[in-house]
């Protein structure tokens, strides 16, 4: 499940019998004083408990104390979720093959963003797609200055979005589609040799 605050999930489990109801009830109440819980992902396993032990050690350092909530990105955990057998049971009627690509090749693209590959360089200033008058300043291969902080391109984005009141349902922001060079978008910039 996803939350209100950017980049915390929550990853647990429970029985089919009461899976629907239970994602009522954490949408309704939120969990571990945390609010905003939509639904994400889900997937059927038949070792879940095995699962879920499993997802746990892998993510440990990113575990908010002893709950189950992780400062991750979604994309990576619903990634590692649809490389299990099972049965995907929510969203409804997906290809779990195919979904399992198109979120390694969003992962890829976010993963492999920087901005000295772009051909970018410290100093370079970089113009918010929604307010050109909004900019920041490349420090660094993913970094920004701006507004007297460092910053990635996500936060960044998410922040300005916040501060502007229009923050999109999911909270989530690929930075650099949000961001132009010189009347490009940075994503469409292509990698320099």
């Amino acid at each position: 499940m996803t939350t209100a605050v950017s980049g915390l999930i929550k990853i647990g489990r429970a029985g089919t019998d009461n899976f629907l109801e239970r994602m009522r009830f954490l949408e309704a109440n939120g969990y571990y004083n945390v609010s905003g819980l939509k639904k994400f992902f889900a997937i059927e396993l038949d070792d879940y408990e095995d699962k879920e032990k499993l997802i746990h050690e892998i993510f440990n350092k990113h575990q908010v104390g002893e709950s189950e909530l992780f400062a991750l990105d979604k994309d990576l955990v619903k990634q590692l979720l649809l490389s299990f057998s099972g049965k995907v049971v929510f969203p409804d009627n997906i290809d779990q093959e195919k979904q399992f690509d198109e979120v390694t090749k969003i992962r890829k693209q976010g993963a492999l963003f920087n901005f000295y590959r772009k051909g970018l360089k410290n100093g370079d200033e970089i113009a918010f797609i929604d307010d050109p008058t909004i900019i920041a300043t490349v420090c660094g291969e993913r970094d920004v200055l701006y507004g007297g902080q460092t910053w990635k391109l996500s936060p960044l984005t998410y922040k300005i979005y916040e501060d502007r009141g229009e923050l999109n349902t999911s909270g989530a922001y690929q930075g650099a589609a949000y961001w132009t060079f010189k009347g490009e978008r940075l994503t469409k910039i292509p990698d320099k040799e």
